[in-house]
């Protein structure tokens, strides 16, 4: 069974594998496009806002869900790496229970937590109650959100970055089928705009789940049987890394909605604004997010078949495809910036014309960040592939302290521009943690797997 990562030159290996992702997370950004769109257009400013508020309360579901599969994803990734088959299977299906009992859990605690959290906001009154209709929806479906999250990570750490692709690709155009049904055949407004998210993200959940079972089949078994079902031995690992990384993405999360309680204080129109600007910056933030994944699997994969030096050979790979994306992103959105905005709000808005410049602003700040963002990115994706993931969760700290300070220090001297420029000083400062703890060569000597990688060793 060849594996790329592991075999071919670097820079074309995670080319290969960085490709589809970049798509893929394209599509997953689509989601999110969609349903700003609708909402802007067909109903209103102050759903547009609601939206963007429950979007960084959902974020912290997100994110944790999405932390949590880092464990998955790098035990996974080594043990395949290794070669130890059998034992991937049993973190795969180890980590599928997983999910499922946190998926139970947090839609219990995401609707227990709804209104508090919009209280924290200050979530303004002219859009309270689209908020709330929105985020009952999404916390009652929570469990797709975090089998979508895992699998994905799954799938992708079993070096298929083919399959996240063409599963977002056809559950986005589900969501946007839908978005438009329930919203102007229906008038189900944000319920609607909620409820056609949940629905793409099952079908993308199912399907990717049945083409790793798939996978998983083929796979040969060097031990006598196919692994267990549930495996606490895998389990301690995989909630070893992905506890830090989940607590590490609440903190960060949770310093969104502090963010967010200050994006509030601006007024609506801010809101909405950068609500929209935003979904943008994600597309254009995309490939190198999808770069930091990239590497972490890459990463891991190669640790797993003991070929360190590759991981060297893929950071520098990695600088160069960074300097490429930063550059074609950055001048894309930099000159259409007022074109992009435009296409989220009606022009019958009243707000509309303030909402398009606000989101300008933002952008033409945001896109000379890109650099720093996809370094602190490309860092922390490798440290993650090794299982440092006490490093990685003092980098989180290290962003959001940076990002907060910054913003709550300056926002009454620089305005809106403290809102913009605390986001690339917060990666600066995630960045001066992790480049230094990578060039001292310490993640070499993380043992993720023990047992297994002592048994390999002796044979």
């Amino acid at each position: 069974m060849e594996n790329d990562l592991i075999i071919k030159k670097p820079i074309l290996a995670i080319s290969k594998f960085w490709v589809p992702m970049i798509i893929g997370n394209l599509f997953n950004q689509l989601y999110n496009i969609v349903d700003t769109i609708v909402v802007g257009n067909y109903i209103n400013s102050d759903a547009l806002a609601a939206v963007g508020t429950s979007g960084i309360i959902m974020s912290v579901i997100s994110m944790s869900a999405l932390g949590l599969a880092v464990g998955s994803s790098v035990v996974v990734a080594q043990s395949y790496g290794a070669k130890r088959f059998s034992e991937t299977k049993s973190a795969v299906s180890t980590s599928i229970i997983l999910f499922l009992i946190c998926g139970v859990v947090g839609s219990i605690v995401g609707e227990a937590i709804k209104i508090p959290m919009l209280n924290l906001l200050g979530t303004p009154s002219d859009y309270y109650a689209y908020a709330n209709e929105y985020l009952t929806v999404i916390f009652f479906g929570i469990v797709f959100t975090m089998l979508y999250n895992v699998l994905n990570q799954i799938s992708i750490a079993l070096g298929d970055s083919k399959t996240p692709m063409f599963m977002l690709l056809i559950a986005s155009v589900i969501n946007i089928i839908l978005d438009l049904y329930f919203t102007l055949n229906l008038k189900m407004g944000v319920t609607g705009v909620a409820v056609a998210t949940l629905i793409g993200q099952a079908f993308a959940a199912g399907m990717c789940l049945l083409i790793i079972k798939k996978k998983l089949d083929a796979m040969p078994s060097e031990q006598e049987t196919n692994g267990k079902a549930f495996d606490k031995n895998l389990l301690k690992p995989i909630l070893s890394i992905g506890l830090p990384a989940l607590f590490q993405n609440i903190i960060s999360s949770s310093g969104s909605l502090a963010m967010q309680r200050l994006y509030n204080s601006f007024g609506t129109v801010t809101v909405a604004a950068f609500t929209a600007a935003n979904k943008i910056d994600g597309f254009g933030m995309s490939p190198m997010v999808s770069l930091g994944s990239a590497i972490s699997t890459y990463t891991a994969q190669n640790i797993g078949a003991k070929k360190y030096d590759r991981v060297n050979e893929g950071l520098n790979s990695s600088f160069l495809l960074t300097a490429v994306s930063c550059a074609i992103t950055g001048v894309i959105i930099y000159f259409n910036a007022s074109s992009l905005m435009k296409i989220f709000v009606s022009s019958l808005d009243a707000n509309s014309a303030d909402i398009v410049n606000i989101g300008r602003e933002y952008l033409h700040v945001a896109v000379f960040s890109y650099a720093v963002m996809a370094f602190m990115f490309i860092y922390t994706g490798l440290l993650k592939g090794a299982g440092d993931a006490k490093t990685v969760f003092w980098c989180s700290i290290a962003d959001l302290l940076g990002r907060a300070v910054f913003a709550y220090v300056f926002a009454g001297l620089l305005g809106r521009y403290a809102l913009w420029l605390s986001y690339p000083f917060g990666w600066a400062c995630s960045l001066a943690i992790s480049a230094p703890v990578y060039y001292r060569g310490k993640w070499k000597e993380i043992r993720v797997l023990r047992s297994s990688l002592t048994q390999q060793e002796n044979v």
